[in-house]
């Protein structure tokens, strides 16, 4: 009688662990599809307008924070000697992790006989290879295409156009190609006394802190025949 209760109790327990890790798998399957649903989206047809509205307010200290941190693997991987965790995981492998947990853990449950501990161990496994697929194939295609980091010396020494008029004290803003893309900067008169109207035709001399100094591409051009002049 003793033996059937325990048989019993255990039979109780792995019913409720079993439901608990369907509820589980549902969930991971909600998350990760969900989140997988609107990165597909902003890095679709929302990337142009994201990438503009982000640029307008920030573009410069954007680039250097985001951009950084887009390519700290690369620096760990050479301060570690190629042993940095960033080589493994990211949030895009935690993303497709978790989905594919959810997905192979949810169909197993209500499509297959097996039984909670095999079921476990197929969808972390499913996980683990989808993750590492995305993130590899992710750190493979950075590669390829180069470096888009962009530096303070990306900007200077480069024609823009004026976007919004600069008006000392306030700023404007310049567009100009950086790396093949049009970028949209803060702008503002490296002196007080000088006006620049929107299609204007500017020099980018500094930049610090997001926001470019511009002369006029007159004045700009005579320095420039001056120092060579002297030299």
């Amino acid at each position: 009688m003793f033996t059937i209760q325990i048989i019993a109790s255990t039979y109780a327990g792995l019913l409720a662990a079993t439901g608990m890790l369907q509820m589980v798998y549902i969930i991971c399957l909600i998350v990760g599809g969900g989140l997988l649903v609107i990165s597909t989206f902003l890095s679709g047809d929302s990337e142009v307008g994201a990438d503009a509205d982000v640029e307008m307010d920030f573009d410069a200290d954007a680039d250097v924070d985001v951009e950084a941190d887009a390519h700290v693997e690369e620096a760990d991987v050479a301060a570690a000697g190629g042993l940095s965790l960033a080589n493994w995981f990211s949030m895009r492998f935690v993303v497709y992790f978790i989905a594919a947990f959810g997905l192979i853990g949810t169909a197993l449950s209500y499509t297959s006989e097996m039984v909670a501990t095999p079921v476990l161990i197929w969808s972390v496994a499913g996980g683990l290879v989808m993750g590492q697929a995305a993130h590899q194939t992710m750190r493979l295609l950075k590669r390829s295409s180069g470096d888009g980091t962009t530096s303070a010396s990306d900007f200077v020494d480069k024609l823009g156009r004026v976007t919004l008029a600069i008006e000392p004290p306030q700023r404007g803003e310049v567009a100009l190609q950086v790396r093949g893309r049009e970028r949209f900067v803060p702008a503002k008169a490296r002196r007080n006394d000088d006006r620049f109207e929107v299609g204007a035709d500017v020099m980018i001399v500094a930049f610090n802190n997001g926001t470019a100094e511009v002369v006029s591409k007159k004045e700009y051009e005579f320095i420039n025949d001056a120092k060579s002049g002297g030299l």
